[in-house]
């Protein structure tokens, strides 16, 4: 006995199963609408759930900077906020110096092996100069020629007075000798850190100096006031000056003759020293 097959109302992509389908297809077509429609659900709650940590994120952040806190630098300040004066100071002072940095050049033709004596020899004949200095080998090279003798170019410094600068090239040319040949290769009238030095720290006590009047003024004028120094920023820069030929010394060098003995030169540079500074001074309860 064939008993009728069941009616099923089916749609959307069950609509078109035929009933001879059925029996292959045992599917519950309301229980996957049902799933469909609690995935949707899940995900429009977590999808609110996200937005409302990412609204109530924002909203902190922006209460946080609102108010005392620095939203540039995200520094939030507590307790009331100071006043502030900032101010921008500058000095200036020369750097002088009567010594320079000298370096000789010495060509050595020595036989194979016997460097070492011809560079204590060279140092004991620039000790013997009769300068108050120290000299000391700052590079050497080495080559070899055809004839078996070893070739060699040592570069000595010393920081000389200027005063004896004027001999140094003729001493130079007294030393030299067979096998060795010496000259003056530079002359740096750069002033020494130490002299650059000395003249920063009186910059910045000049500095100090009239931070400390201005903290003085303002609390003169602000009486309910006291002002303090909150940061201090250093900036110090070096402006070097050209060194120029006296006329005397241009003229003979012009004429072909020789060059007038003239008094020891000063060489200076300008030292400049900034300072950014920031007073501060806490707000009086009322």
């Amino acid at each position: 006995m064939n008993r009728p097959a069941p009616r099923i109302a089916a749609s959307g992509r069950f609509a078109n199963l035929s009933p001879r389908n059925y029996g292959r297809f045992p599917v519950d077509i309301s229980f996957d609408r049902r799933d469909r429609i609690m995935r949707r659900l899940l995900i429009a709650a977590l999808s609110l759930a996200m937005v409302a940590a990412a609204g109530g994120g924002v909203t902190q952040s922006a209460w946080a900077q609102s108010g005392t806190g620095d939203s540039a630098n995200g520094v939030t300040r507590q307790g009331p906020a100071d006043d502030e004066v900032i101010l921008v100071l500058e000095v200036e002072e020369w750097v002088e110096t009567q010594s320079a940095t000298v370096r000789l050049q010495a060509d050595l033709a020595v036989a194979a092996g016997t460097f070492g004596a011809a560079r204590a020899d060279l140092l004991e004949t620039l000790d013997g100069f009769g300068i108050d200095a120290r000299w000391r080998v700052v590079d050497f090279a080495k080559q070899r020629d055809d004839a078996g003798f070893e070739r060699w170019s040592v570069t000595s410094e010393a920081r000389v007075p200027e005063a004896a600068l004027a001999d140094l090239s003729a001493k130079a040319e007294a030393a030299t000798k067979p096998g060795r040949a010496l000259r003056v290769a530079e002359v740096d009238y750069s002033p020494t850190l130490a002299e650059r030095e000395a003249v920063s720290d009186q910059l910045r006590g000049r500095l100090y100096s009239r931070i400390a009047a201005e903290i003085a003024s303002l609390n003169q004028a602000f009486e309910d006031r006291s002002f303090r120094v909150r940061m201090i920023d250093f900036t110090p820069s070096i402006r070097p000056q050209p060194r120029f030929e006296t006329m005397p010394r241009a003229a003979a060098l012009q004429s072909g003759g020789p060059a007038p003995r003239a008094a020891a030169l000063t060489a200076a540079e300008k030292a400049v020293l900034t300072a950014r500074v920031h007073l501060a001074a806490s707000v009086p309860d009322e």
